[in-house]
This record gives C-alpha cells, sequence and structure tokens, in this order.
C-alpha cells in the first residue's frame, strides 16, 4: 500500500491505469498500476505491473512503450472509454489476451498541458449525463467562452490550499458549481457539505457551523453534535449565500480559517479541520465591506481567487444549454421530446431573470403539457411566452418587467419623520436596496413569503433589511 502510494504520488501529474486481477476488488484496490504520458507512452510501472505484463512484450521493460502495445486498445480509445463511464470496465491484454479490470486515474497537477489526445475526452465531457449522476466542470462549461476559460483556470486551483469564491445571480447554478468542483478534486471521496447561511435562524447558525458539547445550552442533544465545519473535514465545505452570514459569527469563522481548527459550543479544547472552503453569494461584498456590514478580513480570507458566473442572458450558447436542459429532464430521452423551432427562438431570447432555475421550471412545465413530444410556444408558461403582434406572429421574447408591468400599489408608504431619517441615512447602493425590497412587498400586498422569493433572500434576511430600512407593513404603523 505505501509502494502504491508513492507511486501515485510520484506520478500525480500524469494519467495513471489502476488495474486488477478480480472484479470484485478492483475498486478498492488496485494491484498494477502503470503511468502514461499524455500520448499514451508508458512512463512507469510498479513491480506488479512489471512482472504480469512483461510477457506481453516478450520481456523487458515496459517503459517507453505505448499502452496499445500491451493492451488490446490505443490510447485514444482508452481515453473515450472513461471519459463516458467512471464505471471499472474489462481490459484485455494484446498478446495472451489475459483479462484485468481498470480505472484510468486523470492527471491531479497543475503542470500537465492538454494535448491533441487529451482533448477528445474534453469534448465528450458535454455528452448529457445520466440520470442521478453529478454534472462535471466541462458539462456546467458548455460552450460558453467565459465560462470554459474559468472553468480551466478552477482546474488549476482546485486542488491548492486557495479559498474559491463563486459570484453570481441567484440561480445561475453556484452550488452546482461547488459540487463539481468538490467533485473534481482530490477531495472527491471526502464529504462536501453545503451551508446556506441565509437560510438558517440567526439563532442557530453558531451551534450549526461549529457544533456544540453535551449540555452546553437548554435544549442541546444529550451527546452534543458536531457542527457543518468538523463535518466537512477532509472534504469541501460550501458557504452558499456568504454575504447573509452574521456579522457576530465572522470572527469566528475567520479564526477557524486562520487556525484551521474548531472549537465546539460549550468545549474547551480546540479540534483540528482539514478542508476547502468554497464560498458563494448574489451580493457585491466589497460593497458590504464598504458599508460595514462585512469583515475586511474575512472576505480577503474567503476570496483567495473568485470567478463570476454568468447569468443566462449573457451566456452565449443558450440554444445549446436549453436543449440539455431539457434532456436532463426529460430523463435522458431527448428522441421523444423535442422543441419546435418558434418555441426555441421564443426561448433563446428571454433574459430569465430566475436564470437556470426559472429554466428548469419552465421545461418541466412544458413537458407536462406538450402533446406527441414536441414542445410549442403554446406550451410554455405565461411568463416566458410573448404576446403576439398584429400577424399573429409570436413577438421578441421580452424581460419579465416588460412582458408583464409590476402592478400600480395604491398604498403609500409610511413617511413619518423617523422614516426619513433613518432613509436620509443610507448609501445610494443601500437606498436602491430598499426600493427593491419595498417594491416586491407592495407588489405582493405585503406577503413575505412571496417577497422572498422574487428578492432572492430568505425571511430571516428580509425581516432584517426591513428593519433596517425601517421599512414597515401598513398593519404596524
Amino acid at each position: 500500500m505505501i509502494e502504491s502510494a508513492y507511486f501515485l504520488s510520484q506520478f500525480e501529474d500524469q494519467w495513471v491505469l489502476r488495474l486488477s486481477f478480480e472484479r470484485e476488488l478492483a475498486e478498492v484496490s488496485s494491484e498494477c498500476l502503470v503511468a502514461m504520458d499524455g500520448e499514451g507512452k508508458i512512463l512507469a510501472a510498479d513491480r506488479v505491473a512489471s512482472r504480469s505484463l512483461a510477457r506481453e512484450i516478450g520481456g523487458g521493460n515496459l517503459a517507453g512503450r505505448q499502452i496499445g502495445d500491451v493492451f488490446d486498445l490505443s490510447f485514444e480509445k482508452l481515453l473515450d472509454i472513461f471519459s463516458r463511464s467512471s464505471m471499472v470496465l474489462p481490459i484485455r491484454t494484446q498478446k495472451t489476451g489475459l483479462q484485468m479490470y481498470g480505472s484510468l486515474r486523470c492527471p491531479q497537477a497543475i503542470s500537465v498541458k492538454p494535448l491533441k489526445q487529451v482533448e477528445k475526452p474534453v469534448s465528450r465531457s458535454r455528452e448529457v449525463p445520466v440520470v442521478g449522476e453529478p454534472l462535471t466542470l466541462d458539462y456546467l462549461a458548455g460552450e460558453d467562452r467565459r465560462l470554459k476559460e474559468s472553468v480551466e483556470r478552477i482546474k488549476r486551483v482546485m486542488n491548492k490550499p486557495i479559498p474559491i469564491l463563486l459570484n453570481g445571480e441567484t440561480g445561475t447554478g453556484k452550488e452546482m458549481f461547488a459540487q463539481a468542483i468538490h467533485n473534481a478534486s482530490r477531495r472527491a471521496d471526502k464529504p462536501f457539505v453545503a451551508v446556506n447561511c441565509a437560510a438558517i435562524p440567526e439563532s442557530l447558525i453558531e451551534s450549526e457551523l461549529f457544533g456544540y458539547k453535551e449540555g452546553a445550552f437548554t435544549g442541546a442533544r444529550s451527546k452534543g453534535m458536531r457542527g457543518k465545519i468538523l463535518q466537512s473535514d477532509g472534504g469541501t465545505l460550501f458557504l452558499d449565500e456568504i454575504g447573509d452570514m452574521p456579522a457576530s459569527l465572522q470572527p469566528r469563522l475567520l479564526r477557524v480559517l486562520a487556525e484551521r481548527e474548531v472549537t465546539p459550543l460549550g468545549g474547551e479544547t480546540p479540534i483540528p479541520v482539514d478542508l476547502h472552503v468554497i464560498c458563494a453569494t448574489h451580493r457585491n461584498i466589497m460593497d458590504m465591506v464598504a458599508g460595514g456590514e462585512f469583515r475586511e478580513d474575512l472576505y480577503y480570507r474567503l476570496n483567495g481567487v473568485s470567478f463570476e458566473l454568468p447569468s443566462l442572458r449573457e451566456r452565449s450558447d443558450i440554444s445549446r444549454l436549453i436543449s440539455d436542459v431539457l434532456t436532463i429532464e426529460a430523463g435522458n430521452s431527448l428522441e421523444s421530446v423535442t422543441i419546435d423551432d418558434e418555441a426555441m427562438r421564443v426561448m433563446s431570447e428571454f433574459s430569465w431573470p430566475g436564470n437556470i432555475r426559472q429554466l428548469r421550471n419552465a421545461l418541466r412545465y412544458a413537458l407536462a403539457v406538450c402533446d406527441k413530444g414536441i414542445i410549442t410556444c403554446a406550451d410554455l408558461p405565461v411568463d416566458v411566452i410573448c404576446p403576439q403582434d398584429p400577424k399573429g406572429q409570436p413577438a421578441k421574447a421580452l424581460p419579465r418587467q416588460a412582458a408583464a408591468p409590476l402592478p400600480e400599489t395604491t398604498e403609500e408608504e409610511d413617511s413619518t419623520p423617523a422614516v426619513e431619517e433613518a432613509v436620509a441615512g443610507l448609501s445610494a447602493m443601500e437606498q436602491a436596496e430598499r426600493q427593491v425590497i419595498l417594491d416586491a412587498l407592495q407588489k405582493h400586498k405585503w406577503q413575505v413569503s412571496k417577497a422572498v422569493k422574487e428578492v432572492g433572500i430568505s425571511r430571516a434576511t428580509m425581516y432584517r433589511k426591513m428593519d433596517k430600512y425601517a421599512i414597515i407593513p401598513p398593519n404596524k404603523r
């Protein structure tokens, strides 16, 4: 085991074919290891592989041979097979027909340059995955140039001790990208723990994150609880909506990241923790830092490198993306469900303010109501389909605000001196945020549950913002 671990470490920047003679043991133990470069030339083999495969080449050293000289498939075919499946597959030797069971480990280090032979499985990664399988970084990037460039940079830093910050509008798939980063990293076999900082009540987020010892507070579990940070030990901790983390907990999180140890509530001894942190937010953290809402030192601790996920309306591969999402939602049965040209045009020109989340819901609805496996304009949700022009043809799809103007409200906002004083002390950014929240509340007749969905924040954050911006419901004036 030590010898195998050393071999894998020495050739972490190369392709490694892991082989076993027994199918049942192949997933947990590799008896033979063969390292190859990007052209399929064997660089080295461990003792067992050298001894077992020597007869296939008539004796001598395996190093310098092509993998196709030893096994009954070329390097290109090998990449093609494993790009479509991560399962252990049977492989036969070229000369004697000895059957072995193998899996392929991709290069782990950032020094490997993509060669022509390596580009093939990258293109195949765009194939729609089987339902239930995690999506890869290459698949999520699609054909959008900006995203593909970001993914290439992500691959270079994901195995380094560098925190990653994902910025993007709500619904752009930040958690999916975080999961894909984890799955592509060396921590893939360790836990991926996601924490939505906006969804957990402020009174509970400390115990949820850091855990607590037995009897730490009234109502605590009798045996205590390991917090999310300890649960992610060895793996990845994903902090979604990091901009909504309460200010009182930011110093504790900063200490955990700096010291790499966590002290549960009611505990005295710090516990070492090894984790990779990925954060996501749809807010401008720098503006929050300037406004005193977010600690500057924590921001620079979390922002080792940041990536901007473009909104759906900014993506250059929108038609391809719509087809891919349709395939996933249809359960990998695209041959039986299609979108006609007019419906595709309408969807491609729509602004999608809810991004991927809204697109998935729209296609789920269309799949449920379409006939004969063809989605037409009539099958699209009302907020996506555009009205017809005088000639009876669908007009150009418009943003939600233009297609369905916000209803005028007859309610007057409370304008007491206290409210006016509070508003006067706000920055321009804060006043704009206050107006967005106020418009959403008035639009939905002060029903907070509906307003938070439109604004894209949690109920707890909504109430905090209402209190901060002196937004008072009519029944409390």
